[in-house]
């Protein structure tokens, strides 16, 4: 019997001898007799008969529950594997290879007219095929996800339609993930399914530094989250790491705050837990228009009557979401919230296309904070090739390319580039043992290429004036600005970043085509 996963938060089960043969069961004290736990206590001591149990509250539950995912090895599977299918197993089992890869995404491409489904991982932004199976092992392995593996209000499974969903999470537990969320669309020969994974991660969310911003941008964005009120918005497209840049964000505001001023979230829904704020979730009764508005406006009234002092909207999908976050700040709040845009300037266009007025949006007072960022693969140190070895392989044009346009100075010359070395090496390679394949050559990770801009009142005007493009200049020439050019070439000199792969995430040429003159209004 698979374990209730409402009780799932009041329990725990640890390894406490070194043959993983002793198993301690730590219960929440004002749950001990809770029937749910009662029985979830039977069924592990006839799993594990020398089974401990401790009761503990609940704040000491969570910290070692915390002390669990830092340390596997104390880690106990919450249920035995009897209480799951085969199909469960495998996809937990994919879910938790993610985690160890650090795979933003999981895509299942089910095809009937080569009866094969591959199984790809996105890793370093890349797409890497982790596995295969036939296309009824495929669809059968979808149907599982979808039916009995998702918190539905209904389950019935179609094919030819759009569907999402959101995995349980008990089952993202098992695989050391704070969530995932499931989308699947039909093609003319079988479905195509992604799965996005939510790392658990609130324990150990990176610093601005570690992110990839620059010093000075670092020191900006501190200004910016010392306002009081205004409205900073992130953009970037689908993988461009905007939630983690905004839990890093809130774990620095809240951090400066010293845990005396309420950081209070709007989501739909949450999409990976923050430490230390009040998360709630935007939920409509039904999956309609006007059933969704009308969420969103009931759960941004109930929000400002919750006394917050920074909210933050998550991602502005639709219009209301984007009224919620003004709203929020005309009522006095800072607001921090994430939008797909294509830059920094271009998040205004974004939110006047979706319907807000420009005029109000055009305000320095309202939006306080414009960032676009993208994230570019960073080099493994030990295999890296540096420029005097590659730039004679390299095409006469591609060469001429990067003479140029890496050559800016006091900031970056072609001598001190370095490329991916495209086999890798021992320090960089991933064995996927359930394949034997090899993935992650040449790269360890990734960092941010960003742009933030903190508008004044002459940027707000010669937007509404003359365009984002002059817009723009004024920043870079009069607010101190920092193009996501600027910030690539300063870690192409760091040897960071291959800049073939650094000219595919941000142009490298991308000054010269926006530069324009900036008329005096």
């Amino acid at each position: 019997m698979q374990p209730d996963k409402e009780i799932m938060d009041f329990v725990l089960a640890e390894n406490v001898s070194e043959g993983k043969g002793g198993v301690r069961l730590v219960i929440d004290t004002n749950r001990r007799i809770d029937p749910r736990v009662q029985r979830w206590v039977m069924d592990m001591v006839s799993t594990f008969p020398n089974a401990v149990k401790e009761f503990v509250s609940l704040s000491e539950l969570n910290a070692r529950r915390e002390q669990q995912q830092d340390n596997p090895d104390v880690a106990v599977m919450m249920a035995h594997p009897k209480d799951i299918s085969a199909n469960q197993q495998k996809v937990v089992s994919y879910m938790t290879l993610a985690s160890q890869l650090g795979s933003s995404d999981i895509h299942f491409t089910v095809s009937r007219d080569s009866n094969i489904t591959v199984i790809e991982m996105r890793i370093h932004g890349d797409l890497e095929v982790i596995d295969e199976l036939t296309c009824e092992e495929g669809m059968s392995l979808v149907t599982t996800i979808y039916r009995s593996m998702c918190d539905l209000r209904a389950t019935d499974f179609l094919e030819t339609r759009a569907q999402r969903g959101r995995i349980a999470s008990n089952f993202a537990r098992r695989a050391g993930l704070f969530g995932a969320r499931y989308q699947h669309m039909g093609t003319p020969d079988g479905l195509y399914v992604v799965l996005r994974t939510i790392p658990d991660d609130s324990h150990k969310v990176p610093t601005m530094a570690q992110l990839g911003f620059l010093p000075a941008q670092q020191a900006l964005i501190e200004r910016i989250l010392r306002i009081p009120e205004g409205k900073f918005t992130l953009s970037g497209p689908t993988g461009s790491g905007k939630s983690t840049t905004l839990r890093t964000f809130s774990r620095h505001w809240l951090d400066r705050t010293r845990g005396k001023k309420r950081l209070l979230t709007i989501e739909f829904p949450v999409e990976g837990d923050i430490a230390g704020a009040i998360q709630t979730s935007v939920m409509p009764e039904k999956n309609t228009k006007e059933s969704v508005t009308e969420a969103w406006e009931d759960s941004n009234a109930a929000a400002l009557r919750s006394d917050p002092d920074a909210i933050i909207i998550g991602e502005l999908q639709e219009l209301n979401a984007v009224m919620s976050a003004v709203h929020a700040v005309e009522s006095g709040h800072m607001v921090l919230d994430t939008l797909h845009a294509p830059s920094a300037t271009g998040i205004l266009s974004r939110m006047a296309l979706m319907g807000v007025n420009i005029q109000l949006l055009a305000d320095p007072q309202l939006m306080i904070g414009l960032l676009s960022q993208r994230l570019v693969q960073t080099l493994c140190p030990h295999c890296r090739i540096p420029w005097e070895i590659m730039a004679p392989r390299l095409p006469a044009p591609v060469r001429a390319r990067l003479e140029k346009y890496c050559n800016e100075p006091e900031v970056c010359r072609p001598e001190q580039l370095w490329f991916r070395h495209p086999d890798g090496c021992e320090f960089c390679q991933q064995k996927i043992e359930l394949t034997g394949r090899i993935v992650s050559r040449g790269v360890t990770g990734r960092t941010v290429l960003a742009e933030v801009i903190r508008p004044d009142a002459r940027f707000m005007t010669l937007y509404l004036s003359h365009g984002p493009a002059v817009a723009r200049q004024h920043w870079l020439n009069h607010l101190g600005g920092i193009s996501r050019r600027m910030h690539l070439l300063q870690r192409l000199a760091d040897g960071v970043v291959d800049p073939l792969d650094g000219d595919s995430v941000c142009p490298l040429d991308e000054d010269e085509l926006l530069r324009c003159e900036v008329p005096h209004v």
